[in-house]
């Protein structure tokens, strides 16, 4: 399995593409939110972007949400390179008074590309901007883009994501919509890739480890490596040795061991024990597991053997490692209460 053509593509995007402006990379996502709107309402696209900078070494993604009175905040320049998804939902259009109007007008204007969602459709015709310009628009607001003369792609298309306008019917669909955007920025397969680490594409658990996907990124993808990887992951608690990792894959230690090299900078050895050390720190801050059996479950054999690899590769010891993940814990409590 790879995560190569992982992108969905709408029956509009499966046809014949006319040529059309492309967005190109951008480092700004601004997400403007309705005035009455939820302030957690546009945080599944801002975990989607963290999830990137996390998973993909180049992603520098910012995220800044606002509401149209706060449009103060932003800077002229900062404007001219983001991303500004005008976040509507699926019960009401998106009306705008005389004041926001203008306010609107000048987003849309100095933007790097405006992308409506939802009820936000309606802004075009709202602000007088971009007329004639093809939108995805949800079933719910079918009847009423009609009787706007707002020119709709056919039913059934979730999002567009070419063009000087970019739409998608709903928030769901504005996750794939930035998934494709992430994929022209960082190829097919790190966007792919994300989409399993968080779960909307239905992958294999393996690939929501973000070691495994480090080493496949440096590995451009490679079917040999990334087969090694799923037998590793198979075999974090009694590993297998790397004779017998080649052996099950029909080659020999020799060419195992040389693609590694070639393809990420270290043997075979050294990825297993990154996904070991990874599985360790997750089940040290995550679990309530002791040392002794969190040696057991990650083929370290010795609690001496993996705080060396500890101290090595993350220049701490297991339970400094366990202590920091109390002491998050316990601060997060008060927070919660409090909120």
């Amino acid at each position: 399995m790879t995560f190569q053509a992982r992108i969905p593509e709408t029956e509009a995007e499966a046809k014949p593409k006319q040529k059309h402006a492309v967005v190109g990379s951008f480092s700004q996502v601004t997400i403007v939110l309705p005035e009455d709107a939820s302030d957690s309402s546009g945080q599944v696209l801002a975990d989607l972007l963290q999830a990137a900078n996390e998973v993909i070494p180049e992603a520098q993604y910012g995220v800044t949400t606002l509401r149209l009175s706060d449009l103060n905040q932003l800077r002229h320049g900062r404007q001219n390179r983001s991303l500004c998804i005008f976040l509507g939902d699926l019960k009401a259009r998106w009306r705008v008074t005389p004041a926001e109007r203008s306010l609107v007008q000048t987003l849309l204007h100095h933007c790097r590309a405006p992308v409506l969602v939802g009820g936000a459709a309606f802004l075009l015709r709202e602000t007088g901007m971009f007329q004639g310009h093809q939108l995805a628009v949800h079933s719910n607001f079918a009847a009423a883009a009609g009787e706007e003369a707002l020119e709709t792609a056919p039913a059934g298309t979730q999002f567009l994501s070419e063009g000087p306008v970019l739409s998608a019917v709903s928030t769901l669909a504005a996750l794939r919509l930035l998934l494709q955007i992430i994929a022209r920025d960082h190829g097919e397969f790190m966007a792919g890739a994300l989409a399993e680490y968080v779960g909307l594409e239905g992958g294999d658990s393996r690939f929501q480890s973000k070691a495994s996907l480090d080493i496949l990124q440096k590995a451009g993808g490679d079917i040999l490596i990334e087969k090694s990887l799923h037998l590793m992951q198979q075999h974090i608690e009694e590993p297998i040795s790397i004779c017998e990792l080649a052996r099950q894959q029909g080659v020999s230690t020799r060419k195992l061991q040389r693609r590694f090299r070639e393809r990420t900078g270290g043997g075979p050895h050294t990825a297993y024990r990154t996904l070991r050390i990874e599985r360790a720190h997750q089940l040290l801050t995550h679990t309530s597991m002791n040392v002794y059996e969190i040696v057991a479950a990650t083929g370290f054999g010795t609690r001496s053997n993996l705080s060396r690899w500890f101290h090595k590769e993350l220049g701490l010891s297991p339970q400094a490692v366990r202590r920091s993940a109390y002491c998050e814990a316990s601060n997060a409590i008060p927070k919660a209460m409090m909120s």
